[in-house]
């Protein structure tokens, strides 16, 4: 199981309906509306076939222009 943080840039007044669209998807645990480079960021834990799945979804939701994945293998728990 890894988490990662999918990076997403939606067409200019997407960004609700792009959030609102990966956030439905299997193995989303959130997903955010966001400034900057990214307009939409959404975390998953997923095996690494269906993180694969689910990114291949991603980049065909309407308003979707670019996806980024940034994978975390080891996720650190602080106290």
């Amino acid at each position: 199981m890894h988490s990662a943080h999918l990076l997403l840039q939606a067409d200019a007044g997407r960004a609700d309906d792009v959030a609102a669209f990966v956030q439905a998807l299997p193995g989303c645990t959130g997903a955010v509306v966001t400034t900057g480079p990214y307009d939409v960021i959404a975390v998953v834990d997923l095996t690494d076939a269906a993180l694969d799945r689910l990114v291949h979804r991603a980049k065909r939701a309407p308003g979707v222009s670019d996806v980024r994945v940034c994978t975390s293998p080891d996720v650190v728990r602080l106290p």
